[in-house]
């Protein structure tokens, strides 16, 4: 009986895969409908694997075939009691070499399928943000939906040329921004906050938003294993959005 349990779950998860992979052929290419068209040479569902997991490393067996990036859906892929992600995960982000988004939140009903997109990305000038910013990008264009970039200036700074040098910088990452977005055909909305604690001001807009996705790109610290910062984990476990969590 356990056995077809788990053969059921994973035809229903393969399942959702395809849909999913045909909603989106439908949605981005024009010629869609034609099965061998140089716009889709093969059916996108042909495109969707079903593993075993059989072996505990699955994931990452899968994952070292050179991908760029990897997205992971799972219910819980960080851990309730610490700042490190169950094993699965744990495994991916010790061994792929590229960024690794997890969603978070899955289960909330705010993302329809073909919805337009209304996405959150918070903005800080690291190379993680600005990935982030650019994953946001694809997203909502792929969703012709609408992107707010947030960015939070800290208060903290008690001297003039401080506060003046870290809002000329914050502004100049809102530009770069807007830039990104001209170039891919999507307007974006910047909203400044001044706030010491960024993770408020972002807990305090997306409640007050009408946001489907909340996308936060961070960097992970290293020790014994590599691990989500405390703010970071303090952030996505108090959000109730979906989040798309991008880390490296």
């Amino acid at each position: 009986a356990k056995a077809q349990d788990s053969d059921d779950v994973a035809n229903s998860a393969h399942q959702v895969l395809a849909d999913a992979a045909t909603a989106t052929g439908e949605k981005s290419s024009p010629n869609s409908g034609e099965q061998g068209t140089p716009n889709q040479p093969m059916s996108l569902v042909e495109l969707v694997h079903k593993k075993s997991a059989g072996t505990n490393d699955a994931i990452g067996k899968e994952a070292a075939k050179g991908y760029s990036i990897v997205f992971v859906g799972l219910e819980h892929p960080i851990s309730e009691t610490a700042q490190r992600f169950e094993i699965q995960i744990q495994r991916l982000v010790e061994t792929f070499d590229g960024p690794v988004a997890i969603v978070l939140n899955g289960t909330t009903p705010a993302i329809e399928p073909n919805s337009q997109l209304n996405i959150l990305v918070p903005t800080g000038g690291t190379p993680d943000a600005r990935l982030a910013t650019e994953i946001a990008l694809a997203l909502t264009k792929a969703s012709t939906g609408m992107l707010t970039a947030l960015h939070v200036f800290d208060p903290r700074e008690d001297a003039d040329i401080l506060r003046g040098r870290a809002r000329r910088q914050g502004m100049s990452i809102l530009v770069d921004a807007r830039r990104l977005g001209k170039r891919s055909g999507v307007p974006i909305k910047a909203i400044t906050l001044t706030n010491s604690s960024p993770e408020s001001a972002i807990r305090r807009v997306t409640r007050s938003g009408d946001y489907g996705l909340v996308v936060i790109g961070t960097s992970l610290r290293q020790g014994n294993t590599k691990f989500l910062g405390p703010r970071s984990a303090a952030l996505v476990r108090a959000l109730r959005t979906p989040v798309l969590l991008i880390v490296r």
